[in-house]
């Protein structure tokens, strides 16, 4: 039977009709095909993911997005929560702080910034996930990436290396209250070395590093008399090579960089934490970004307090390689317990908490938190 022209229109449209629906069923995974990603925000390219956590815990930090759109405000905080991304500053390598592996972070701020933006001033809309694809090589330009923009949008939301810049410094720029501190520079020698202490350096020749105005001025006011060589970080092993080769007698470092830069070597610390050196190391944000600091120092406050800051601590700052000595008159052992600190330690065994500085320096330790249950601490004499 052959159809007339109005049967020929309305059996052209039945067909596009019937294509339209199969089309939209295979988008919905009728047939079997995975139905297209609706994470509001994300490229629809790569597919959704659903986390899981244990009833009550902290919303767990989701990984990076590799195309975000970015939602606008002028607040940095509530752009973060809405975007449920914090893009971060970071100089790369800068071990333990920050690295990279096959292109996965780590290192202690890293795992520090999932903790801090799991708190309750960052979280309660959601897990934020943690951007560090925000590289520069050198440590001045970290916090100055808060200063540029894509297309008048921001570049990045906080600044976080081993910053310690003192306000507008960059101008612009100003700093959270400590996320790492009471650390300081350590003394590194060659194993074997007769350099025991800061009070050896009397006629040495002692490395720093090079552009760092900070040690600098600690190693010139602490020590007039020593003659200093400034050292490039541009090959890895500075330390070591610089070290090996005779260049210098010794290297004063920032001990938190100085645990990895030295690690399998034949160096050694013959201080970890020098007599009138103290560290703190703070997140960068914009002037502006008031609400943003409050929140900042909120969570590190909250953070800090948490068994899982102490086991960061541990994780990433104890180190095998510390000169120490056994007990000698009038000194005796403690094996730490569970629930120890320094300070209780110290009210206990020498009648005053406030000598835990005393037992931290006897047994070389670069904190008073990296103490472990089971471990022997020398207790000096009362």
């Amino acid at each position: 039977m052959r159809l007339t022209p109005l049967g020929k229109l309305l059996g052209m449209v039945l067909f596009v009709a019937v294509l339209a629906g199969a089309y939209t069923a295979y988008k919905r995974g009728v047939f079997g095909g995975q139905p297209a990603a609706q994470t509001a925000g994300f490229d629809s390219g790569a597919p959704a993911q659903q986390q899981t956590q244990a009833p009550g815990a902290a919303p767990v930090a989701a990984p990076a997005p590799s195309h975000v759109a970015y939602t606008p405000n002028a607040d940095t905080r509530q752009f973060i929560m809405q975007n449920h991304v914090v893009r971060i500053s970071v100089e790369n390598p800068s071990e333990p702080i920050y690295g990279e592996t096959n292109g996965q972070p780590h290192g202690f701020n890293y795992e520090f910034a999932k903790l801090l933006f799991g708190q309750k001033e960052f979280a309660s809309n959601g897990p934020i996930a943690i951007d560090t694809r925000h590289e520069v090589s050198t440590y001045k330009d970290v916090p100055k990436q808060l200063l540029l923009s894509d297309n008048g949008a921001p570049t990045v939301d906080i600044a976080m290396d081993g910053l310690t810049f003192p306000d507008n410094q960059p101008a612009g720029v100003v700093y959270t209250n400590p996320y790492l501190d009471d650390f300081g520079y350590s003394l590194i020698v060659q194993k074997g070395s007769p350099i025991r202490s800061a009070a050896d350096l009397a006629g040495r020749t002692v490395g720093i590093l090079q552009g760092d105005p900070d040690v600098k001025a600690f190693a010139q006011r602490q020590f007039p008399g020593t003659r200093f060589v400034e050292v490039s970080d541009a090959d890895d092993a500075f330390i070591s090579k610089s070290i090996d080769d005779h260049q210098v007698d010794a290297f004063i470092y920032d001990y938190p960089f100085a645990v990895e830069s030295i690690k399998g070597s034949d160096l050694t610390f013959a201080q970890t934490k020098m007599d009138g050196a103290s560290l703190s190391y703070k997140i960068g944000v914009r002037a502006s970004d008031e609400n943003l600091l409050f929140a900042l120092n909120s969570a590190i406050g909250r953070v800090k307090a948490s068994p899982e800051y102490l086991g960061l601590l541990r994780r990433y700052f104890r180190s095998s390689q510390t000169i120490t000595t056994a007990a000698g008159a009038g000194e005796r052992t403690y094996s730490v317990r569970h629930g120890d600190t320094l300070n209780t330690i110290a009210s206990a065994q020498l009648g005053n908490g406030s000598r835990y500085r005393d037992i931290q320096r006897r047994n070389n330790l670069a904190n008073p938190n990296l103490i472990l249950v089971g471990e022997t601490l020398v207790i000096p004499a009362r």
